[in-house]
């Protein structure tokens, strides 16, 4: 997820492309949100090894006072559980909700957790089946439309009102898309992804394959042959890079993967301290921010030349899944702080592990009887570029 800066847009909520009723009781209320009443989170353990020299500079946090911030409805499903004004970095927040199995959608929140801008997955693009798979990428794009990955279904650019304005579909597309700067798609696969299979394609505005990078060439060799864990392996991320090249996670082989534009390996990442990592980023410092499924669970920033990790945050977690494992992504926002989303939690927090926003499922129960199919997956922080 990467984090863009548009004008702010006061944006009416609305529950698009479904023709069905929603569910009993779903429908956002009209009062406004009391953050002050709202009861404190319990802080997680926190494991932070800052090294705060190692960190780009600060941007500075520009206020983010109630009268100036997009306002929208509250929801019955989620909650702003703490809410530091003076050190989030403000804006809105996009994320995909899948804690209803038959009512999935993608949802924009303001800092007080209302909802400004709704969609329910339009049960065209469901081919008549509830979608329930999670692992589904959303980002803003600077035109302000949607770009949504349903995997085994297809990349589908929305517009606010909810119609599709461009699509391209496969089977093979899974966990992550990203428009880039030359109006080019490029998306990963390695939902049950195999040997013959390309893990990353870049494709133009017309469909046309004009990149794709197959991790067969250069790993299909001892110990990765014979890998199979929902996929060969099972790449959750890929990422252009400034200078051309790709970034990929190859979740199955704990480590990171850089190749060149022509699809040679530049280098690897994170042997040895990556397990399961999901959704790595290339910080302007040169360090690799990732969510790493060791145990606990934990957002970490780690030298990609020496393995050192410089900075962790590790939630606490109780029984299976626990309400905050997995974490699926961690992103780095212009202030330093760190945008965390776990299963049922998305988190803000500092470098110095303070937790200054906090957006919550309110029924967890539900969420963990679903296991892996419901909650969250991805979220990214929208500028609003409130003066």
């Amino acid at each position: 997820m990467k984090l863009l800066r548009i004008p702010a847009i006061l944006i009416g909520i609305a529950v698009l492309g479904c023709s069905s009723t929603p569910p009993t009781g779903v429908g956002p209320t009209t009062q406004p949100t009391d953050v002050a009443s709202m009861p404190a989170a319990t802080p997680p353990s926190i494991a932070v090894t800052p090294t705060l020299a190692s960190i780009s500079e600060p941007t500075p946090v520009p206020t983010s006072p109630v009268s100036q911030m997009p306002r929208g409805k509250l929801d019955p499903a989620i909650k702003v559980a703490v809410y530091n004004q003076e050190k989030v970095w403000p804006g809105t927040t996009l994320l995909n909700d899948n804690h209803d199995a038959e009512w999935p959608r993608i949802i924009e929140v303001n800092m007080l957790g209302e909802v400004v801008w709704e969609y329910v997955i339009s049960r065209d693009l469901w081919e008549g089946e509830p979608y329930r798979s999670m692992d589904r990428d959303v980002e803003l794009l600077a035109n302000g439309n949607i770009l949504l990955c349903l995997p085994k279904r297809g990349v589908f650019e929305i517009d606010r009102s909810g119609e599709v304005v461009w699509s391209h579909l496969g089977e093979k597309i899974s966990h992550d898309v990203d428009r880039l700067p030359n109006g080019n798609t490029l998306y990963n696969f390695g939902g049950t992804d195999t040997v013959d299979d390309a893990q990353a394609k870049e494709v133009s505005p017309d469909g046309e394959v004009v990149w794709s990078w197959h991790a067969k060439d250069h790993f299909d060799q001892e110990p990765y042959r014979g890998i199979d864990d929902h996929g060969w392996t099972h790449n959750n991320a890929v990422e252009r890079l400034e200078n051309g090249n790709t970034l990929l996670s190859p979740r199955n082989f704990d480590l990171l993967v850089e190749v060149d534009p022509s699809g040679s390996v530049v280098r690897t990442m994170g042997e040895g301290l990556l397990h399961n990592a999901h959704d790595p980023e290339l910080l302007p410092n040169g360090n690799i921010l990732v969510a790493n499924h060791v145990m606990p669970h934990a957002a970490i920033e780690f030298n990609p030349d020496t393995g050192e990790v410089v900075w962790e945050f590790a939630p606490t977690f109780k029984g299976k899944g626990g309400f905050v494992i997995p974490l699926r992504d961690a992103d780095q926002l212009p202030s330093g702080n760190v945008l965390i989303t776990g299963y049922g939690i998305i988190y803000e927090v500092t470098r110095e592990g303070e937790i200054v926003w906090q957006l919550v499922l309110k029924d967890k129960q539900t969420a963990l009887e679903g296991w892996h199919n419901l909650g969250f997956y991805k979220a990214e922080r929208v500028s609003a570029n409130i003066k």
